[in-house]
């Protein structure tokens, strides 16, 4: 799978921080498990500043999927159903703080995160477009999480996997 790139926080937790000034090239798994013990962003800012309007690439597209569209456990999503949905593309997918945890009145459920690799963008709008297109395809993804400035928080310990495609392949 080609390489992807993230920014992190140098916290965990913080849903105010804006500044991401830690680059992390991903190319394995390790890497990414790394990476996500810190709060994240997808994308390079200017002044490392987490800001639609400070946007200035990206070469991956994240989701965040709660299984909040249904309290009926054989109707929850998993990487399985992304696999299927997306046949011969491979994902990162990590398990969100949440997984499997009570999240406001939501009941334990898989809750993760699934990043695509894709060819730089660098357009804010653009990248958007691209998020809302996937969403469009697989409903489960979390619609409000579309803009270009998405951040997840950091993973204590967290589980990630590679899925997909011809993912063991550069």
């Amino acid at each position: 799978m080609k390489p992807i790139t993230l920014y992190t926080a140098n916290c965990r937790g913080d849903k105010f921080n804006t500044v991401y000034p830690v680059k992390r090239e991903i190319a394995s798994v390790e890497d990414l498990r790394e990476a996500v013990q810190y709060d994240q962003v997808f994308a390079e800012y200017e002044g490392n500043h987490r800001a639609i309007t400070d946007f200035i690439r990206s070469d991956c597209l994240p989701f965040d999927c709660d299984n909040d569209h249904s309290n009926t456990e054989c109707e929850w999503k998993t990487a399985s159903d992304v696999e299927k949905a997306f046949p011969g593309v491979p994902f990162y997918l990590v398990y969100s703080r949440h997984h499997m945890k009570w999240k406001g009145k939501y009941s334990p459920r898989p809750r993760f995160h699934v990043i695509f690799p894709i060819d730089p963008v660098k357009n804010g709008d653009d990248y958007r477009a691209l998020k809302e297109s996937v969403i469009a395809f697989f409903p489960y993804f979390d619609t409000g999480a579309k803009d270009a400035a998405l951040f997840f928080f950091g993973v204590k310990d967290p589980e990630v996997e590679l899925h997909g495609g011809d993912a063991d392949e550069p």
